[in-house]
Order: C-alpha cells, then structure tokens, then sequence
C-alpha cells in the first residue's frame, strides 16, 4: 500500500501500487483504489445470510477501482502510475466522499451477496438431487 487518504465522510480510501515487470523493459502499471466497510447484522435482509456472511469472507465488504496499463516501457512507469491515480482521484474522490457513500455501498454489496448466496445454494441442493439420483439409479437397466 502506497498511501492512506481519510475522507470526508469517515472512510479510508487506500491507495496501492502493484505495478511489475512482465518482458525486457516492459511493465505492467497496475492501480488499485479501495474502500473497506464493516456491514452490521442488520444491513442483512436475515441471520442466516450474515452467519454465511461471516463465515465465508474476511467480515468486510470493498469498494474496488483497479486501472492497468499493459508493456510501459520502465522509465515511464512513474510517470503513468502518476496520470492514473490522478485521473482517478480527480473524477472518483468526490463521490467516494459523499455522507452516503458507505450506506450505498454496503446496501449495494450485501444486496449482490445475498443473491449470490441464494444461487450457490441452489446449485449445490441441485448438486445433491442429482448425485442421490445416481446413486438410486446406479446399476438399474433404463430399458
């Protein structure tokens, strides 16, 4: 992490650098923007989806911005990371540091999560259904 900048509204947006090398003099100039948030039992439309919650992330939900720039020659690599965090900065930083900034975002995240959830569950209930039906077909003759 390259730096740390306190917003407004009380959120911390941080700021990361994962630019490397990728062939001869040639960079890959990578940006990452984020924002982390802690979500509450009641930002959850139910318990059961905060226990999966809990139970299956690190217990935070990411505002995320990455930007990459593909075979920078390496004397521009600065200067490119530079043009990105600024554009970035310029365009993005007032709307992360809007009052209700972090209330949209959890209820944007959560929302995508519980879907989610709900779909993975399914698929592994259909899973199930289809592996007891083999077992309760193996070895019978269709015809």
């Amino acid at each position: 992490m390259l730096e740390k900048i306190q917003l407004e509204n009380g959120l911390t947006l941080e700021i990361w650098d994962y630019s490397r090398k990728i062939a001869g003099d040639r960079w890959l100039v990578g940006f990452l923007a984020q924002i982390r948030v802690t979500p509450e039992r009641e930002d959850f439309s139910d318990e059961l989806y905060y226990r999966y919650f809990l139970e299956n992330t690190d217990g935070n939900l990411y505002y995320r911005y990455r930007k990459e720039r593909t075979f920078i020659p390496e004397e521009e690599v600065w200067e490119v990371y530079k043009s990105i965090k600024q554009n970035f900065l310029k365009a993005v930083l007032p709307y992360l540091s809007r009052p209700h900034f972090r209330q949209n975002l959890i209820r944007t995240e959560v929302s995508l999560f519980e879907k989610r959830t709900d779909w993975e569950l399914m698929v592994k209930e259909k899973e199930k259904a289809a592996e007891e039906l083999e077992k309760e077909w193996e070895g019978k003759t269709i015809f």
